[in-house]
């Protein structure tokens, strides 16, 4: 059992040129670390158009590329690593894993909150998926994950749970104080089918609702009647909800924290949704550290 800890953890610690003083693992979005993460860019929009869509689009600000930049950073071999992506949508990325010799798994609701992209690019995208492996599709609520203990090196959740303020399937608006609850259930089950010594890494969203008076992504609230801004975490809450929340379930954050949630007022830490709304990465090993 520990050889085998010792060996995944190998896999997933950092690179020896992605010290974590250098990359973040836990840390809030912003221009400069999009800017740092080019090489991983590179290496993902060659995949497919999806891909090489949501790397390069301006209107994105390079959001995605920080979320999915970071975890390639964080994992240094993808070969036999058995992957749960929690809430996978429409993301190739998945496919990507694959096609670097992980193990995926992805999880959704029965009924997709979104709809499947259509046209050419999706044509493309499942061509390529073909030749990049297989990945099982699962379905169900996150909330009660349908897997036993233990069942998977690294557990991924991607800009996800910021989407508990919506009640499925019919698409009533979650308060707080039960999004909240939820995301200790969600933090509660990807913990427990995590194997000791593997990894959980889960992006989000954040806002500082005192200050913030628009979203450009309100059209794409999954709610059908609610407040005008939500699908984020209250930015003075985040340090305690996650990563906080994730050392009190037995797991060590990977580096140090970077988050600090008064950056919520640079403009340089805004992402795409548009001023006082940033986004973060979370990255922790379950078990302590000795």
């Amino acid at each position: 059992m520990e050889r085998a800890a010792g060996v995944l953890g190998a896999r997933l610690r950092p690179a020896p040129d992605a010290a974590p003083a250098a990359t973040p693992f836990n840390a809030m979005f912003s221009d400069a670390r999009v800017a740092s993460l080019q090489h991983e860019r590179h290496a993902l929009e060659q995949f497919d158009l999806y891909l090489y869509d949501v790397m390069t689009a301006p209107h994105l600000k390079g959001q995605i590329v920080f979320e999915y930049g970071t975890l390639l950073r964080a994992v240094q071999s993808w070969d036999g690593l058995r992957v749960l992506d929690v809430g996978t949508g429409r993301s190739t990325f998945p496919r990507w894993m694959s096609s670097r010799g992980a193990l995926v798994t992805t999880f959704d609701l029965a009924a997709p909150a979104e709809l499947s992209a259509a046209g050419f690019q999706t044509r493309v995208d499942r061509a390529v998926a073909r030749r990049a492996g297989v990945v099982r599709a699962v379905a169900g609520s996150m909330l009660t994950l349908p897997f036993a203990d233990a069942s998977f090196d690294l557990v991924t959740s991607l800009s996800v749970v910021e989407h508990l303020d919506t009640e499925f399937p019919e698409r009533t608006y979650v308060p707080p104080d039960e999004q909240q609850r939820r995301l200790g259930r969600v933090l509660d089950e990807m913990v427990r089918v995590t194997a000791r010594g593997g990894r959980l890494y889960i992006t989000s969203e954040c806002c500082d609702y005192d200050r913030a008076t628009t979203d450009t992504w309100r059209g794409a609230y999954y709610y059908r009647e609610g407040p005008p801004l939500s699908a984020a975490w209250p930015v003075r809450d985040v340090p305690r909800l996650f990563y906080d929340g994730l050392i009190a379930r037995e797991c060590a954050l990977v580096g140090d924290v970077g988050f600090q949630p008064d950056d919520i007022a640079r403009s340089d830490y805004w992402t795409c949704r548009g001023p006082y709304f940033g986004g973060f990465c979370v990255l922790a090993r379950k078990g302590r550290l000795s």
